[in-house]
Parts: C-alpha cells; structure tokens; sequence
C-alpha cells in the first residue's frame, strides 16, 4: 500500500497550510493510500548540532527525539508532502529545524558531491502559504525548501501550491486550491510524478 508522509511547519493547527495538507491527504486516502502527519511544532524536536556524526555512520542523524523515526521514515514512505508558512520571508522555523536535520540524509562522496540515503523512485509535493499577495516575493524561500527537502533527495515533484494573500483570502474559501491539492494528493497515492504547479 503506498504511504504518504507529511510534515507540517505551521503551528496553527486549523491554519492555511494544516487546510491545504489536508486537502492533500483526503486525495491520497481517496485512492485507497495511507497518509501520516507531523505536525513539527507538537513533537520534540532539535536542531542539527553540527556533530558530523551522521557523515561517518552515513543516512542516520546522532540524535534521539521525536523527529528521529521520521526521518527514517521518510526513507520508507513512497512520497512526502512538505508543508509551511513563510514567516519573515522565510520557513518558519519548525520546518528549518527538520530541514537541517535532513541532512543526514546526504552521504558525501569521495570524488565530491553527495547521494542521497533515500531510495529512488519516490514522489513529493509542497505547500507553502503566505500574507503577501505577490508570487514572486519568496521564491528564493521556496526554491530553497524543494531543492533541501524534496528535489535534492531525488525525488520527483508530483505538485506544488502556493497560496498568496492568506490573510485576506483563507485556504478554506478557495475551493479550487483546496480540488487541485485533492488532485496532487490522488496523483501521490497513485505514485504517478506528473507535476501540477498552482500558485
């Protein structure tokens, strides 16, 4: 059975992004999938102390909290679905957390450059909501976030939405964000890496 697994850095639990991931969700469980959520900012988490250790017993992070079986986690899921506010035109910090310790997720190689400790053939999708009402204002945070989470462990990006003007215009009032996120989570479930982009 496929798995999706999604992880949530907004600490607003009914907030846009929580809205939107689980529009997502309802999508992958509408095909017959599973899907699991982290929410980062209820667990027990740390940041990368910048130990190395994980550059010597490669793919495994030192530490020992509950992000821990996530990030092993992620190496068994069939997809990933990462999920934030930006907040002071950048990731909020539950998510920067988990995006640093990802990088035990990257083995470096001898002759230079790295290999990712997550097996091929894996799907993700990102959902990133925002105040502002001007698409281009935090790509550079965007970008960042797939190429560290998604794009960068090899995956294959199945969808992305990025809700602008939250303030002003809720994800629960969107209803045609809310379908196509549906959409990303089915294509998700079906393990099927044909991008749909909604911004």
């Amino acid at each position: 059975m496929v798995k999706i697994l999604g992880f949530n850095g907004s600490p607003r639990r009914n907030g846009n992004t929580s809205k939107i991931m689980e529009a997502i969700f309802e999508g992958v469980r509408s095909q017959g999938a599973t899907s699991k959520e982290i929410r980062l900012h209820d667990i027990n988490m740390k940041g990368c102390m910048g130990c190395l250790s994980c550059r010597t017993e490669i793919g495994r992070c030192k530490q020992n909290d509950d992000l821990s079986p996530f990030l092993e986690e992620i190496k068994t899921a069939d997809g990933i679905v990462m999920g934030c506010p930006i907040y002071m035109y950048r990731i909020s910090g539950q998510m920067k957390l988990l995006v640093d310790r990802m990088y035990s997720l990257y083995a470096n190689l001898p002759q230079g450059g790295y290999k990712s400790m997550v097996p091929a053939g894996k799907t993700y999708a990102l959902v990133v909501s925002q105040g502002a009402d001007n698409q281009e204002l935090y790509q550079k945070s965007i970008r960042y976030l797939a190429g560290m989470t998604g794009s960068g462990l090899g995956m294959e990006e199945v969808g992305r939405i990025v809700h602008i003007n939250s303030h002003d215009k809720p994800a629960e009032k969107n209803g045609e964000m809310l379908k196509n996120a549906f959409e990303i989570g089915q294509k998700m479930a079906r393990n099927i890496p044909k991008n749909i982009t909604v911004e």
